[in-house]
């Protein structure tokens, strides 16, 4: 296989995963369930610099164009960062209209693992609280720091039992 095959089978991955349990029953590509699972958390795997810019913003159109910058100032490429932004924004449609569990929830729809589904949880949970993550005196803060103050909240201090995610 050269490189060029190599684009094509992940132009055709790419579709099937924006739904990952469409892999399963995908009969073009007979893939072991090992490999699945590996390739679905790869696909939304999150690189901690560009999730700690994305979080303080709109999950808008404009948004995503200006990802250019996102990716010069985090030194990821922007094919990587548009991703991972269209994964966020991907989550965050369906937590927005679904009321069971956050955590549950994304595990069993993007077949995540549980440390990753959490991640994406806080995510969603600060995109939807509109927490201002880009305040200068915040600067200083991680993507770590965010998850980590974030999943307490949802823990103790959301009023919504549904919206935690916290079986």
């Amino acid at each position: 296989m050269d490189t060029s095959d190599h684009y094509r089978r992940f132009a055709e991955f790419e579709k099937i995963l924006v739904a990952p349990y469409k892999l399963a029953e995908d009969c073009t590509h007979q893939i072991s369930t090992r490999h699945q699972k590996l390739l679905i958390e790869k696909f939304y795997t999150l690189d901690d610099c560009v999730v700690r810019e994305i979080i303080g913003k709109k999950l808008s159109g404009r948004n995503r164009k200006d990802l250019d910058d996102v990716a010069e100032k985090t030194g990821m490429m922007l094919r990587s960062c548009r991703r991972q932004f269209d994964n966020i924004k991907r989550v965050f449609k369906l937590i927005e209209e679904a009321s069971a569990p956050l955590i549950s929830t994304i595990e069993n729809f993007f077949l995540l693992s549980d440390g990753l589904s959490r991640k994406y949880a806080v995510i969603v949970f600060l995109l939807l609280n509109r927490f201002e993550t880009n305040k200068r005196k915040l600067n200083y803060m991680t993507a770590e720091d965010f998850y980590t103050c974030g999943f307490a909240m949802m823990q103790h201090w959301s009023s919504n039992p549904a919206m935690p995610g916290v079986e």
